[in-house]
């Protein structure tokens, strides 16, 4: 189900951010529930009054099992929160760039002229390999041109 990088590189960020939000978004759901089912045992037990062992265990055992789970969730989400800062501190040491990604590839960009900015760039995509993707811009309108043929 997760495919598990051994190079640090290979972290996408956004990834991350993605899967640690939606396993958060589960812990929230499934908490919600188990309380539901708390007040439901509950209501069984004193507004039914159907025993205090009707629904397999009685209502403070219930209690500390959902104690224990969201303590689990906690330790979980700490866990994924230093995960996160660990990987994006490790990748500042390091001093480069982040590496950039797209669609699930690492993207190298390539710009000619290098260190140009401004005007008008074409794009082209240049796959390396399954796991790599090229991004050549060549500068087509440098800034000059475009200003000059709008002050005309």
């Amino acid at each position: 189900m997760f495919k598990i990088r051994k190079n640090l590189d290979e972290v996408d960020d956004s990834r991350l951010i993605v899967l640690y939000t939606t396993l958060t978004k589960i812990f929230l759901i499934v908490s919600i529930l188990f309380i539901l089912w708390i007040v439901f045992v509950a209501l069984g037990a004193f507004v039914l009054e159907l025993g205090s062992n009707w629904a397999v265990l009685n209502l403070e055992n219930w209690i500390l099992s959902w104690c224990f789970l969201v303590g689990i969730f906690i330790i979980l989400d700490v866990a994924f929160y230093l995960h996160y800062t660990f990987v994006i501190g490790k990748r500042s040491e390091f001093g480069g760039p982040e590496p950039k990604f797209m669609h699930g590839k690492r993207l190298y960009i390539y710009t000619s002229p290098a260190d140009s900015e401004g005007g008008i760039f074409s794009k082209t995509y240049i796959q390396i390999d399954e796991n790599s993707v090229l991004r050549l811009r060549d500068l087509m309108v440098s800034p000059g041109e475009l200003w000059n043929k709008k002050e005309e």
